[in-house]
């Protein structure tokens, strides 16, 4: 890692917990099968990388913390409560905006809510996915429609904190009715934010050696879930601030705006993911993905005190991401939200790119007018004046758009 890199002062920090008692059929993340405990060691790496990063790169402060995975909900509640407490010390100034953790259904307890609450979770992330169990039992979901009721009881019992529930649009045996029926059940329980997927098929897993085999299955019928679904969010007060996120006002994911700003972050865990960018007079940002070797990456964070600089490149692959990179970067997460880009920050960012000038001149090269038919709008302003966003009917035009920038 280059010495002359900035210090970052604050930065977001991501936590992977790389293990699941068995995988959906549509998953393609990083996990590998616990079938007991998740061994106190990783916890032990996980806080010792955060301690090192924190100092290696002067951060006082973590502006949001998300512990992802996997399923985050097999850490008993001691661990819970020692990951949590020890992430938040490795910054020296305790002044983290949020504290998010993913729970599933079937390893939640009220023990572990309770947990999470005492350590300074303020935001909670349930993998519902469905409340009708056809579709469960068409992914391999590990957890039945009964059992996610009573996790979500629970949780209307106990958490005091934000809920974001997931849902996914197009899953197999499940159609518009069974669809709307279970974003129904699921805005019962009173979240403040939903993230709503379209199912994706991805190559390697199980669902897609399935559907290359002859298992039928409708793309834009899953589409048409989505759109259905969105409307009916909307028609129930929450705001779509990203192409599949919805929340109540005031409740967007502080952690995930993160993402789509293109802050610098840090990924602790096997298989994490770490962007660390530079605007300052055109220095190339730095991103690495740690090993997704889980004994290897415990074995070399096992003991933080004697861990060098430098040492770390042995644990992770690194990516220099140059200003053309971070350029096309900050266009397709901006244009995510419907908040959109700042002409003003874009200027600021990449005045010094060879194609540099007007950022709707800059955008047409991707066919923004080309596309006005299909709903996009050309030249929208925000608030400030200098914002151009994508609408809501435009939005879901984002990916073929993204390709012309390229």
């Amino acid at each position: 890692m280059r010495d002359s890199f900035p210090e970052l002062d604050s930065a977001s920090l991501y936590v992977h917990i790389p293990f699941c008692r068995s995988k959906c059929d549509y998953c393609d993340f990083f996990s590998v099968g616990c079938s007991g405990s998740v061994d106190d060691a990783y916890i032990s790496a996980l806080l010792n990388e955060a301690d090192f990063y924190a100092a290696r790169y002067g951060i006082s402060t973590w502006r949001t913390i998300y512990i992802g995975g996997g399923t985050p909900s097999l850490l008993s509640p001691s661990q819970i409560e020692r990951l949590v407490s020890g992430l938040r010390k490795s910054a020296c100034k305790n002044q983290t905006e949020e504290i998010s953790m993913e729970m599933n259904p079937e390893s939640l307890s009220e023990e572990k809510l309770v947990s999470a609450q005492k350590s300074g979770v303020t935001r909670l992330s349930l993998g519902v996915q469905s409340m009708n169990q056809a579709p469960l039992s068409a992914v391999h979901r590990p957890c039945s429609a009964k059992r996610t009721q009573d996790a979500l009881e629970l949780v209307s019992s106990l958490w005091k904190g934000h809920l974001n529930l997931d849902a996914i649009a197009g899953l197999p045996e499940q159609n518009m009715d069974s669809f709307l029926s279970s974003l129904e059940k699921i805005i019962s329980y009173r979240p403040d934010h939903i993230s709503m997927y379209t199912l994706t098929i991805e190559d390697g897993t199980p669902l897609a050696k399935r559907i290359d085999e002859g298992e039928p299955w409708d793309a834009d019928e899953a589409d048409r879930q989505w759109i259905s679904g969105r409307d009916f969010l909307i028609k129930n007060g929450f705001n779509q601030y990203e192409v599949s996120n919805f929340s109540l006002p005031g409740c967007e994911s502080r952690h995930n705006m993160a993402y789509w700003m293109q802050e610098s972050y840090i990924g602790l865990g096997a298989g994490a993911c770490s962007s660390v960018y530079s605007f300052e007079r055109g220095t190339p940002g730095l991103r690495w993905t740690n090993t997704s070797d889980i004994e290897k990456y415990r074995d070399f964070w096992k003991d933080g005190a004697e861990i060098r600089t430098g040492q770390e490149k042995n644990t992770r692959e690194e990516e220099i991401l140059d200003l053309e990179t971070e350029e096309y970067e900050f266009l397709m997460m901006g244009l995510r939200t419907l908040r959109g880009i700042s002409a003003a920050e874009y200027n600021k960012r990449f005045s010094s790119l060879k194609w540099h000038g007007n950022l709707e001149e800059r955008l047409e090269t991707g066919g923004w007018s080309e596309l006005g038919e299909k709903g996009l709008c050309g030249c929208a302003r925000g608030i400030s004046g200098d914002r151009f966003f994508l609408t809501k009917e435009g939005i879901l035009f984002l990916n073929s758009f993204l390709r012309d920038l390229i």
